[in-house]
């Protein structure tokens, strides 16, 4: 019954949210309901969207085959599966034979998209231009928006960043509504990257953070995770490495929370790089071989290559040049064809360090040498590129030019129909009836929301105290646990009982001691970090554990907390209570297991109980 209730409330939402978008939008996207949705949720969890393609039954209208391949390719793009979104991408195309329609320029927006991934942006320059121009003719806004953030992100890889900050800036000056698929912030984030490659880390960070803050506001976990990454770069930029690298992590736990492979890779890559920065090359070897297989799941071969020479590049540090040789003899096996030339010169350079270690001045020889010629030839690819792309913008000058010819006729036509036409009583009544309903719907939309935060924080906190239940507080230990130990972090464990509650309970009565547990609660949510997992496990017992925190660290801060206790008799005006905590407490890294560190801490806590409570015992391990 409750699944039923629970199906009922998202068919209903999703229902909701659609009827909104069509009476609010003033654009004639292509979208049915659902599709529409599907397109929001690319930008939360695209893995999901991908999930419930492949659940849903097949279409069988080449209109709606080519919508599917359309979200298809969205979303692929999102997870940079950049060969897959180009292929979704052409099999919509395909199916579509009117070129005069949104759908069609959607599809072409998303093959130029993904074009750029696979590294052809110059190839799909100039339809991206010429379908930005068709949805600034048709007042398209979604459509324009796409299309203004495409154009923007090929510049970027064409080294136009002025081009790319122009596109850019146009669509986070536009009027943005809340249906919209595109926001304002969202344009921050674009304007950002701009900076980020202009080196003025300063100006990206703003942006960024305007874009975190939505992101972080309204729960869009993709594009969160993305604007972290790009934050830690530039944190990394100005010489913060601690923010950036706890960026980087933060970014890297949301990408993998929703399935988000290459994002998750992306953010270890830069980990390693920044610790190869510091020398710290045995921790930086971990994260490279996370990236690495991350990578080789996705089938990224630039990556790929990439991490292998970081890693050769580590083992020469560690005077290991054969095992370098290893790393870019794996990197050699993936170098297939001329997009690769770039990584081929890299690999080169690393290789002839090897030799030069290994007294193999030959060989050192050799590489430069070939290193020459692949750099002629570099620069002669670019400058061909550069000579093509003028050769594109000139022609698509002059189709402008026609194009706005052409747009001058259908405005003169089409104001003769307009001055022809007259609003009729009817149409008042139905716009009337449409709000209406769209007023009760938003109100139920409004209503479920609520109420869906409502459970989920019933399942989450406790009632009484505000902290964590004990499903979820167990749940979240055993996460930050796994982390500490591949990680290799400090985390401390902490089991805290209150002292003699049943006597407060006896001598005050129950409803004081609720308060004691309501004001405990608050004490410490206000007392403890928010990365911090503050649970309560029983009637007056909690657990409590702290991420990159040694056990010295605990120990301090829970004296702390224990001196803000003997203030809990004066703020409920009663000088007779004296509350005081027992504490056992372990350093949760050196435990098998979260079994093992409830036990120890529990253990601890017991030792308090028998030699007079009112202290912490912290469990003795071997490291």
């Amino acid at each position: 019954m409750a699944q039923s209730v629970r199906l009922f409330c998202f068919r209903l939402r999703c229902f909701t949210f659609s009827f909104l978008l069509m009476c609010f939008s003033v654009q004639s996207a292509p979208w049915h309901a659902n599709d529409a949705l599907l397109l929001k949720d690319i930008r939360v969890n695209p893995q999901r969207v991908l999930d419930s393609l492949a659940q849903a039954p097949s279409e069988q209208s080449p209109k709606s085959k080519a919508i599917r391949f359309y979200i298809e390719s969205r979303a692929y793009s999102a997870l940079i599966l950049h060969e897959k979104a180009r292929q979704s991408a052409l099999g919509g195309l395909a199916l579509v034979s009117d070129t005069n329609t949104p759908l069609y320029h959607y599809l072409t927006l998303a093959y130029a998209e993904a074009m750029d991934g696979v590294g052809n942006a110059e190839d799909a320059l100039k339809q991206a231009q010429i379908s930005l121009t068709w949805a600034l003719q048709h007042g398209d806004d979604d459509l324009m928006d796409y299309g203004l953030s495409v154009n923007g992100y090929l510049n970027i890889t064409l080294n136009n960043f002025a081009e790319a900050l122009r596109y850019f800036q146009q669509g986070y000056q536009r009027h943005h509504n809340a249906e919209s698929m595109f926001q304002q912030s969202d344009f921050a984030a674009m304007l950002a990257l701009v900076y980020e490659y202009r080196q003025e880390p300063a100006h990206a960070i703003s942006y960024y953070t305007e874009a975190e803050k939505y992101y972080r506001d309204n729960d869009v976990t993709l594009e969160l995770a993305n604007t972290l990454f790009g934050l830690g770069k530039n944190y990394i930029l100005l010489d913060e490495i601690n923010d950036g690298l706890s960026l980087f992590l933060e970014s890297a736990d949301l990408a993998l929370e929703i399935q988000d492979l290459q994002g998750a890779a992306y953010s270890y890559e830069a980990i390693a790089s920044v610790l190869i920065n510091k020398a710290m090359f045995e921790k930086a070897g971990s994260f490279l071989d996370d990236a690495l297989a991350l990578f080789t799941q996705a089938e990224n071969p630039f990556m790929q290559i990439k991490v292998l020479g970081e890693k050769a590049t580590i083992a020469l540090a560690m005077n290991s040049p054969n095992k370098g040789l290893d790393f870019l003899a794996q990197a050699d096996a993936l170098i297939d064809g001329d997009s690769f030339l770039s990584q081929r010169i890299a690999i080169n350079d690393i290789r002839a360090q090897a030799f030069v270690m290994l007294n193999d001045y030959q060989s050192a020889y050799e590489a430069l040498a070939q290193n020459r010629k692949n750099r002629l030839r570099w620069h002669k690819e670019v400058n061909s590129k550069r000579l093509l792309e003028l050769q594109t913008r000139f022609e698509l000058q002059q189709q402008q030019t026609k194009n706005a010819l052409l747009e001058e006729q259908n405005l003169r036509q089409q104001n003769q129909i307009n001055n022809q036409q007259k609003i009729k009583h009817f149409t008042i009544l139905l716009i009337a009836l449409l709000l209406l309903v769209t007023a009760l719907l938003f109100w139920l939309f409004i209503n479920t929301k609520r109420h869906q935060k409502r459970l989920e924080q019933l399942a989450n906190s406790d009632n009484l105290t505000g902290l964590l239940t004990r499903r979820k507080a167990m749940e979240d230990a055993e996460q930050q646990f796994q982390l500490a130990i591949r990680h290799k972090t400090p985390l401390a464990s902490a089991i805290i009982d209150l002292d003699h509650f049943k006597q407060i309970n006896d001598n005050f009565g129950h409803q004081t001691g609720d308060k004691v547990l309501q004001l405990f609660g608050a004490l410490a949510q206000k007392h403890f970090r928010q990365t911090d997992i503050l649970g309560r496990i029983g009637g007056e017992e909690f657990l409590f554990m702290f991420p990159n925190t040694s056990v010295k660290e605990a120990k301090e801060m829970l004296h702390r907390f224990s001196s803000l206790l003997t203030t809990m008799g004066d703020t409920l005006n009663n000088q007779e209570l004296n509350i005081t905590i027992s504490v056992g407490l372990v350093a949760a890294e050196y435990c098998d297991d979260i079994t093992q560190v409830i036990a120890q801490a529990d253990g601890a806590l017991y030792h308090t109980k028998r030699n007079g409570r009112n202290f912490i015992k912290v469990a003795q391990l071997s490291a």
